[in-house]
């Protein structure tokens, strides 16, 4: 694994990273790809998803609640949707950080309940 990302996880994330790499959740993933039809769920994305890590099209299977290592959540098909890299290192990974999305609609306010915005 590569040090420089690992030294900013905790030891549980390191440990439960190893899930990615079982047979489990190579087939699930292939699964949830399938049912998406390789399109990303992100709100109105949709591009059609590339294999590889590196382009910005990149299938991602992503939580859609946070598993922190729930077997139960995890591998649990309804979690799961299929998104673009970009979606998923944008909106996505910033939403979860703030624990809002920051998204802003039409009428210039913040779209999520959640927001600072809207208390």
């Amino acid at each position: 694994m590569n040090k420089i990302v690992d030294k900013w996880r905790t030891p549980e994330a390191t440990e439960y990273r190893k899930l990615y790499q079982t047979k489990q959740w190579q087939q699930l993933r292939r699964r949830v790809l399938l049912r998406d039809g390789y399109r990303c769920q992100h709100k109105q994305c949709g591009v059609i998803l590339k294999r590889g890590r590196t382009h910005e099209q990149s299938a991602v299977v992503h939580h859609i609640v946070a598993h922190k290592g729930d077997l139960d959540l995890f591998f649990d098909y309804n979690n799961l949707q299929s998104v673009c890299w970009k979606c998923h290192s944008g909106d996505i990974q910033q939403a979860e950080h703030y624990g809002f999305d920051l998204a802003i609609g039409d009428d210039g306010w913040p779209i999520d309940p959640r927001h600072r915005g809207n208390r």
